[in-house]
Order: C-alpha cells, then structure tokens, then sequence
C-alpha cells in the first residue's frame, strides 16, 4: 500500500522539523510538503494530493481553524498547537485528533495510528469490491491480509486480534471499524467481542459456535441472526 502523505502547516520552523522527524520514526508515513502559512498550504494542495494535515491553528493570515473549514474536501487533519480552547471547535470539522504542544512522540504516536485507521478505511472502500486483501497497522508495520484466510476476529477493549491459520495480529482500534471493511455475505458477528467467517462454522448451538476447533460464545443479542442462518430443527 502507498505511504500516507502528510502535510505539515505551521508557522514556527521548529515546529515543523519536531514533526518531520516524529513522522520519519514511522513506517507507512511520508512528508509530502512542510508550509508556514495556510495560504502557503492553498498552493501546495493544489498541486499535490495529500492525506493528512498537521496544522497549527494560531498562525498569521488565516489561521488554520478557519482554514480548514474553508476547504471543500479538506484531508485528515490532526491540530498541533499551544491552546486548548479550540478543541471543541474541532469536532466541528472532523479532526481526528488534538495535540497540545508540547507534543511528546507517545501522544503524537497515537494520534497518527488513529488516522492511519481511519485513512486505511476510506482507501479500502474507494477500492474494488473484489479486492481479496485487507491491510492493518500492527506494531508499526502494515499487514496485507487476505480475507479468505480469515478465521475469526476477537475484540479486546480498544484492540482486536485477527486469527488466521498461521498468524495472530493485534491491531489498535474497534472491531466494528473493521466489521465495516470485510464483506457481509463472508462474515457475522456472533459476539459483541467476536466476528467470525462464515463458511469457518464447523457446528452450532443455542450458546456458541465451534469454528476451526474453537469454541465461540455466541451473545444473546446475536441469537437471531444464527438461528437464521443456521436454523435447528427440534426433533
């Protein structure tokens, strides 16, 4: 998969050089351009495409608040800056995430993982259908998955582990993020915490789901739907 272009906007040189060098600890990231005005950033963005913005909000001209909201199809944007009292204002435009400075790498870290999943997302809806392969951010490194080997997915509070026959891949975010990714006529969700392959469901029951030698629970609230699927006759 193609690296994820940022765009870096601020007005202080320092700045910038703190997030380029926090950007180049990244694998799957790349700095596409570094502007020290918004009107700098008019320019470059149309010429380049870009995915995600770090901006500053407190710059001279316009300030990057009022910026953003003044592009038609803005990219991702994360806000860096030294104030807090625009971070309610930022949700009026979909910023993925509020960095105050100083912005320690741990913070900043977090933040860029978050709109890698969000980025990633968009990338695989705009992609075919047919596409046989999802792609996920573990441990600093992108994994290209086929769905077809896909044996189940179990959340775990803010992460979920994606089981296959030989591998095991914890991934930072939600399982209905990812729910979102994988075909519906491939996958069902048994299980707040559990969302497996269909044609993996080797027998099932009123409480669970044994799937590739394991046995699953299956919640209440998903009775339904494998009772649909997979009605038992009484004898």
């Amino acid at each position: 998969m193609s690296p994820i272009r940022c765009l870096l906007v601020d007005d202080e040189e320092l700045a910038l050089d703190v997030l380029e060098i926090y950007i180049d600890r990244l694998e799957g990231f790349e700095v596409a351009g570094r502007c020290t005005d918004t009107f700098e950033a008019n320019y470059f963005l149309q010429e380049n495409n870009v995915d995600l913005v770090f901006l500053d909000i407190q710059m001279p001209k316009i300030n990057g608040m009022e910026w953003i909201k003044s592009q038609k199809n803005p990219p991702k944007v994360i806000f860096c800056t030294a104030f807090d009292r625009f971070a309610v204002e930022s949700y009026e435009v979909n910023a993925v995430d509020y960095l105050l400075k100083p912005i320690s790498f741990e913070r900043f870290e977090k933040a860029v993982l978050k709109a890698a999943e969000i980025i990633n997302l968009e990338r695989d809806k705009i992609a075919s259908d047919k596409d046989e392969f999802i792609t996920v951010r573990s441990e600093r490194k992108l994994y290209k998955i086929a769905v077809d080997e896909i044996i189940y997915i179990h959340s775990l509070s803010n992460y979920y582990k994606i089981v296959t026959p030989d591998k095991r891949i914890v991934v930072y975010g939600s399982l209905s993020a990812l729910e979102n990714k994988l075909p519906s006529s491939q996958f069902i969700r048994i299980h707040r915490s559990y969302l497996v392959a269909m044609k993996r469901i080797e027998a099932v029951s009123n409480t669970s789901v044994l799937i590739s030698g394991k046995e699953l629970p299956v919640g209440r609230k998903y009775k339904s739907s494998i009772e649909t699927l997979y009605p038992q006759k009484n004898d």
